[in-house]
């Protein structure tokens, strides 16, 4: 009915519209499911502002609500145990709004409908059935509030020695809340929630830059789902498979809502991480270690010990600290190998009230107290010396080689693996900056910008940071040169595109609009190539190729003929013949000044 509805508006609109059939992941689909024959489904495309997009009416006027295969028990949320299971229920479907679905991005779609004919994908680079069954479920508000994964961008993940890691980040840098949800499916497990089971405590959030990871333990074998949300809305869900033995597997010693690692809070605080800049800490050679901060406000700081089997009464003497002028020492002495949770609170001095938890983190010991020799072999000196070689050269493979040989060898540090870390993250950093460089990628060079200026090293990179800001400012104007193109209707396009015998400053102006878009001037010399040209949809549709427009792609000599070909014209004279006009022109005056500056 919402097809049939929708097509007729299409066509009394005089939109042209086709119909789709494929596979849509609606409420019967399972993440990680493989078999998805049954998710037959169907939906349209309309040709609008220049190109097909995409409409979902089923999906933009109802909703179901309540559906459940009633294969899950939530087994917990937000660090707190539950036993819940899921009643089987169809659900109920209601009228609901959803705008989203409505001229829906081709890159964001196909992550939930695969369409029989792939070339109604509208992608440069199509999906195949594969694809589409392991990408990763991700729902609306993970494209509209602009996320990232950052592990592999898949919707199944199997545990390696009890464990699961999902990284996700937010590319807009905004401040949220996240929420998690843990399941067990009851039905397909070859095992059986026991009553004995512990269940909180099991996912760990670690912040790690700009980042994070949901780090998952299993209490037992079995398969999972795992949902995070963001301020209450679903991002995504990801089915975890622990084949394995987890009879060791313990849960953290205490589940932070703010996370392992400092933060936003930490630093509202007035604490800034000086040694330990990330949320896990591995205790290799001593039990004993310092950690230091910045303090920037006038605030009490307390610190807790936190143990699985220990009493926090008895880890009370195993850590303590002292503020020395503007600097925080906090020293620890572990009292046994094991895992450990170090929280740190904060209140106001001048104010009072309670203590605030703004830092934490996990550290773990397997080799405290060991005996060594007082003289390294040959393979250890040699292991030494490959790692105080590679910490001098631009060899990040290398460096990383030589770190993790070192780490098996399980030197002493003596100051090189502190070292080479240090030359680890620089480096890292600087490729990071150069590739987003070479890339040209808006997001990317902001990330790999931020990244920089907030590590130590923004002095060492001053030049690649100028460098990466300069050419994100170049993109950021390119695409506010394309905006008001981006933002034409069709129908102003299209009367363009009519024209039988344009004046002569119309074929100029899109002669001279294609000619920096790519096109040989002999495939411009004839109203009517224009006119194909315009015709042109998907990849090689006019405002996708103005949306996706790069400097890098024009030469002097496509500058220097555009620029003549509109000389004899100006923005004034040109949108009192055509507004459409206009706006293309602007824009290409716009890219040209750009080029030559």
């Amino acid at each position: 009915m919402y097809f049939i509805n929708f097509n007729f508006q299409s066509r009394a609109a005089k939109i042209p519209s086709v119909l789709i059939r494929g596979l849509g992941k609606s409420v019967s689909y399972e993440v990680g499911d493989r078999d998805v024959d049954n998710l037959n489904n169907s939906w349209t495309a309309v040709f609008v502002a220049g190109g097909w997009h995409f409409v979902f009416p089923l999906w933009a006027f109802s909703v179901v609500v309540g559906h459940s295969k009633g294969t899950w028990t939530l087994v917990e949320t937000q660090g707190k145990g539950a036993r819940e299971k899921e009643e089987k229920s169809s659900g109920q479907t209601i009228s609901h709004i959803n705008d989203y679905y409505f001229l829906t991005e081709a890159e964001e779609f196909i992550y939930r409908c695969y369409p029989n004919d792939s070339k109604w994908q509208l992608l440069t680079r199509p999906f195949t059935k594969q694809d589409f069954i392991e990408i990763a479920y991700c729902r609306q508000a993970y494209f509209q509030n602009h996320y990232k994964i950052t592990t592999p961008t898949k919707c199944s993940y199997a545990s390696a020695g009890g464990v699961c890691d999902i990284g996700m980040k937010r590319l807009d840098k905004k401040e949220c809340s996240y929420a998690y949800e843990l399941y067990f499916n009851h039905e397909v497990s070859k095992t059986t929630l026991s009553s004995e089971i512990q269940l909180d405590r099991y996912v760990a959030i670690f912040n790690e830059r700009s980042s994070m990871r949901f780090r998952v333990r299993f209490p037992i074998e079995g398969i999972y789902k795992m949902e995070i949300f963001d301020d209450y809305s679903l991002l995504c869900a990801f089915k975890l498979e622990c084949n394995e033995d987890v009879n060791y597997v313990k849960p953290f010693p205490c589940n932070p809502e703010s996370g392992f690692g400092p933060n936003s809070l930490t630093k509202d605080a007035g604490l800034k991480a000086q040694s330990h800049k990330t949320g896990f800490i591995n205790i290799k050679q001593t039990k004993n270690f310092t950690m230091k901060f910045n303090i920037t406000k006038n605030v009490l700081v307390q610190t807790i010990l936190i143990h699985n089997n220990m009493e926090q009464e008895t880890l009370k003497k195993h850590v303590n600290h002292k503020i020395k002028g503007q600097e925080l020492y906090i020293d620890l002495n572990l009292p046994q190998k094991g895992e450990y949770a170090l929280q740190i609170n904060t209140k106001d001095k001048d104010s009072g009230g309670s203590f605030k938890n703004v830092c934490n983190y996990l550290l773990t010991s397997e080799n405290m107290n060991k005996n060594r020799r007082p003289y390294e072999n040959a393979i250890e000196k040699r292991t030494r010396k490959a790692l105080q070689d590679n910490t001098s050269s631009y060899n990040i493979s290398a460096l990383q080689k030589a770190l993790d040989d070192f780490d098996k060898v399980d030197l002493e540090d003596k100051g090189d693996r502190q070292k080479a870390e240090e030359r680890l993250t620089y480096l890292s950093l600087r490729k990071e900056l150069k590739n987003a460089i070479a890339r040209r990628h808006g997001e990317k060079l902001e990330e790999a910008i931020e990244n920089a200026k907030s590590s130590e090293y923004v002095s060492s990179l001053k030049k690649l940071i100028e460098e990466a800001d300069d050419l994100l400012s170049q993109l950021r104007r390119l695409k506010r040169f394309a905006h008001e193109v981006l933002k034409m209707q069709q129908p102003t396009i299209s009367e363009i595109h009519n024209y039988k015998h344009p004046k002569p400053m119309a074929y100029d102006v899109m002669k001279a609009t294609y000619i920096l878009l790519g096109e040989e001037e002999r495939r411009v010399e004839e109203w009517e190539q224009i006119q194909a040209l315009m015709r042109k949809t998907g990849k090689e549709g006019l405002l996708r190729r103005v949306r996706l427009f790069d400097t890098v792609q024009v030469t002097e000599n496509m500058v220097n003929h555009s620029s003549q070909i509109l000389r004899p014209y100006d923005e004034e004279r040109i949108r009192a013949s055509s507004a459409g006009l206009g706006t293309f022109y602007n824009w290409a005056r716009n890219v040209i000044e750009e080029i030559r500056k």
